[in-house]
């Protein structure tokens, strides 16, 4: 074909045609995008073109080139073979349009890599989190059966007769135990708010009874002996709630912790005042109050979880976990935590909820369970008992605090089929089974003594005992038919009390 006819073709400003002879020499040229000199060899222009000797080979008349690099620009060639053993290389700039292309790839693959890290950093956190949950879980369950044993046997121990240095000893080793367990418990509630898996419950509770609680028990206890712990409630405020009674009152004792572990002073203040209510809804303004003490390292209103220690000039910083729960319960009741200075020294903690109230507020007479005084109970005929317990320590805690009453006559099973086979053949009052027994789940164990016991058996009190404490855990524990569930660690009063409250008393004096 005629170059000049290629040029009617393709006529545009951004082509250009070249004309050469089998060996490379440049015979005509538009000058168009490169001057190139006629009779020069096309091979000298570039170096791509080293190999147009080639192209004079090949079987096709008609070769295309694309996304060709020259000079810093970007081109599609076109080879055409004439039959006088001539060519016309046609030059197509393509530099806007594969740079479009470009930056269109790039983004796309951008966008890709972006999802891919995303997906990536997700899966990193998931298990992550997996991770934790796991490592929480088996850290709960180690020390809940040795804190289990600390707790009880310390609970004993003061029950019996001690000179005035024991009392002293048993006494602190109880109180740590308790601390310990207060810990291990606030350790697993924030696990459980950060992953937002907690619902809180909607249940009419006496508001005031609660607070009267919650001060006689900080006012009795041996810590605030030489502390004043004073309690102000307004007339305005309602009544009864309706909320989580357990929830609303774990903010207000993990407040009074926070005040107890940093007052240096002779007080402490719990006011409850109404902010505002409408119609059946109401927000409640609770504060504590330590008059001298650790002193916040910000000023003005703000979410803090760390106080700072100015005593002797020494600055000490320290993470308030029980704060951190009660920031995170406070969130689940649509309400906020604050903490801020006094200029008399000391800080002021507050929490504002919004709760609901019943539109005919009254106070709601709430059924008290009263502690059953274990040490009086003497049982004429003693109650036959099985412990599914495999693990050791919780065995002898169990196997101690039964013993030592007086009241019962104790087995104790470490293999599932032992256990079926006992309840098969002869007669018990109670069962005590740990969470899990030689890696048979308690709900599944529960049901198989359903299905394989007695008919004395299946009607008799089985109570869980376990490190198992969620919510929706000890639902589970109820469906599947137990009486009641004691949660690791406990004291000897706590294992005693449900057991008694669930047998019945009678058949046995």
């Amino acid at each position: 074909m005629a170059m000049h006819e290629l040029q009617r073709d393709y006529s545009t400003k951004d082509l250009q045609f070249i004309s050469i002879d089998k060996q490379g020499t440049i015979l005509t040229t538009d000058q168009q995008l490169f001057e190139l000199k006629k009779d020069s060899s096309i091979k000298s222009f570039h170096p791509f073109f080293e190999v147009i000797d080639t192209y004079f080979l090949e079987k096709s008349d008609h070769i295309k080139l694309e996304c060709v690099h020259l000079n810093d620009r970007v081109f599609d060639i076109d080879f055409i073979k004439n039959d006088d053993d001539t060519a016309v290389i046609i030059f197509r700039e393509g530099t806007d349009f594969y740079n479009r292309v470009q930056l269109i790839a790039q983004k796309r693959n951008e966008s890709i890599i972006f999802q891919e890290t995303l997906e990536l950093k997700n899966q990193i956190l998931k298990e992550q989190e997996e991770f934790k949950n796991r490592f929480i879980g088996n850290f709960s369950h180690e020390l809940r059966n040795p804190l289990t044993l600390v707790s009880s046997f310390s609970s004993m121990l003061l029950k019996t007769e001690l000179n005035l240095d024991q009392e002293m000893l048993v006494g602190a080793i109880k109180d740590q135990s308790d601390k310990l367990r207060d810990i291990l418990n606030d350790i697993i509630d924030l696990s459980i708010l950060k992953n937002s898996s907690l619902s809180l419950e909607s249940e009419p509770f006496s508001l005031r009874k609660l607070l009267k609680n919650v001060h006689l028990n900080y006012s009795t206890t041996s810590s605030t002996k030489d502390l004043s712990i004073n309690l102000k409630i307004d007339e305005s405020v309602p009544k009864t709630i309706i909320g989580d009674r357990r929830r609303f009152e774990q903010i207000i004792t993990n407040f009074l912790d926070n005040a107890l572990r940093h007052n240096k002073g002779d007080s402490i203040e719990i006011n409850i005042k109404e902010n505002q209510r409408r119609a059946n809804k109401v927000s409640l303004r609770i504060e504590v109050i330590n008059n001298d003490g650790l002193i916040p390292d910000f000023l003005g209103d703000q979410e803090i979880e760390t106080y700072t220690n100015l005593d002797n000039g020494d600055i000490e910083k320290t993470t308030s976990l029980s704060f951190s729960i009660a920031r995170e319960l406070a969130q689940l009741m649509d309400g906020e935590i604050l903490i801020k200075p006094l200029e008399t020294g000391g800080t002021l903690q507050v929490a504002n909820l919004k709760l609901v109230f019943p539109i005919h507020d009254k106070e709601i007479i709430e059924e008290t369970e009263e502690t059953t005084k274990n040490s009086k109970i003497h049982l004429t005929d003693k109650v036959r008992t099985i412990i599914a317990e495999d693990n050791s320590v919780t065995q002898m805690t169990a196997l101690k605090i039964l013993v030592s009453t007086g009241n019962f006559d104790n087995r104790v099973f470490t293999d599932p089929k032992d256990l079926l086979e006992a309840v098969d053949k002869d007669d018990y009052d109670l069962i005590l089974m740990s969470s899990s027994i030689s890696q048979v789940d308690a709900l599944e164990l529960i049901s198989l003594i359903k299905e394989f016991a007695n008919d004395h058996n299946k009607k008799i009190p089985i109570i869980a005992v376990t490190t198992k404490t969620s919510a929706p855990e000890l639902v589970e524990y109820r469906k599947a038919g137990f009486k009641d569930v004691v949660k690791k660690p406990y004291t000897d009063d706590e294992l005693l009390n449900t057991i008694y409250k669930r047998l019945n008393l009678k058949k046995f004096k």
